[in-house]
């Protein structure tokens, strides 16, 4: 039987105010930016079972999907 472990990240909404309508740096496009938080997780067949550490706050991008560090 193969067992597939590791690490992710968990991306969830945040209701943070922050955000909105910037221009993205990646793709340089004037876009929605949400404010999410990512949270590392060990996860065993893709199903997150241990959280490591703080969720981080992130905001992405609407149109490339792109993520960034929050400056709070």
């Amino acid at each position: 039987m193969i067992i597939f472990f590791g690490t992710r990240q968990v991306v969830r909404d945040d209701t943070r105010p922050g955000g909105g309508m910037q221009q993205c740096p990646r793709c340089g496009q004037y876009a929605l930016l949400k404010p999410r938080t990512a949270r590392t997780f060990i996860h065993i067949f893709w199903i997150p079972i241990i959280p490591l550490g703080q969720p981080e706050p992130i905001l992405e991008c609407q149109n490339c999907h792109s993520r960034f560090v929050a400056r709070v």
